[in-house]
């Protein structure tokens, strides 16, 4: 009887726990844009990696129901292992190039773990973002940041960049694109569609390609579900049934257009 009634009180425990943290998690206060026409993703090798998110984002916009020839416009700016503090100088003259000096939303992308690293790398995108995002403005446009994914098996790199994003973009009155969170439920849910690719590292003594441990950057099937992300949240509308599949599998896009959709949803909602 003194097993089962300790075993209960456990049980009871880790449900208060869960309950309460579910409670406290920190939710986006932006829920929405107004639908873009006109996009400029900022970022790195996570954003211009499979011909880039930009790319597969306007291509997801071509194929739907409501495009218009000339309609939309996107762009992007990338620089390798770059850090958005990279981008502070020379920005608003960057906004402001032919042949679109005006912007809808500009998306803007930290490195990986940027945001949840150091004190010194968080102090630095803090800094950074806020800059960035006065700049948008000023130029009458909506900043947007990305949410990236945690590299390939630490879990707890999810909740942490979730909550580094979340916390930035409710300080800056910023929507947050919840890619990282795609990526883990696609993960959960899909373990059979990679969504990471691996970096080659060198040659070993026998002349063997060896890769990095870690693996952080997207296949073409993360970039794609990055890209469904993006349009979901930034259109307001689903992407699921869309044609257009990046050369994926059509089942296998279709489960990433899914997975894009409810996350997006959920994390909306909440």
């Amino acid at each position: 009887m003194f097993v089962f009634r300790f075993y209960c009180s456990v049980l009871l425990t880790l449900a208060f726990c869960a309950n309460s943290a579910a409670q406290t998690e920190l939710k986006p206060t932006v829920k929405s844009v107004e639908a873009a026409a006109r996009v400029y993703f900022i970022g790195n090798s996570f954003s211009y990696y499979n011909n880039g998110i930009a790319t597969h984002y306007a291509n997801l916009i071509r194929t739907s129901d409501f495009w218009r020839k000339g309609g939309f416009t996107t762009r992007q700016k990338t620089i390798s292992g770059g850090r958005l503090a990279e981008d502070v100088a020379g920005f608003n003259e960057l906004l402001a190039l032919p042949p679109t000096q005006s912007w809808d939303v500009v998306v803007l992308q930290e490195y990986s773990n940027g945001p949840i690293k150091n004190e010194n790398t968080v102090a630095e995108f803090q800094q950074a973002s806020s800059e960035l995002a006065k700049i948008v403005r000023e130029h009458n446009a909506r900043p947007v940041f990305f949410m990236t994914w945690a590299y390939k098996r630490d879990l707890p790199m999810v909740q942490q960049l979730r909550d580094a994003y979340v916390t930035q973009g409710n300080k800056l009155d910023m929507l947050v694109a919840p890619v990282g969170l795609a990526f883990a439920a696609s993960q959960e849910k899909f373990p059979a569609i990679e969504l990471y690719t691996q970096d080659v590292q060198g040659l070993d003594d026998q002349a063997q390609v060896v890769y990095q441990a870690i693996e952080k950057h997207p296949s073409l099937a993360g970039s794609y579900l990055a890209a469904c992300v993006f349009y979901a949240t930034l259109q307001g509308k689903s992407p699921v049934g869309i044609r257009y599949t990046a050369g994926l599998p059509l089942e296998q896009a279709k489960q990433l257009q899914d997975i894009a959709w409810q996350t997006t949803e959920q994390f909306f909602k909440e």
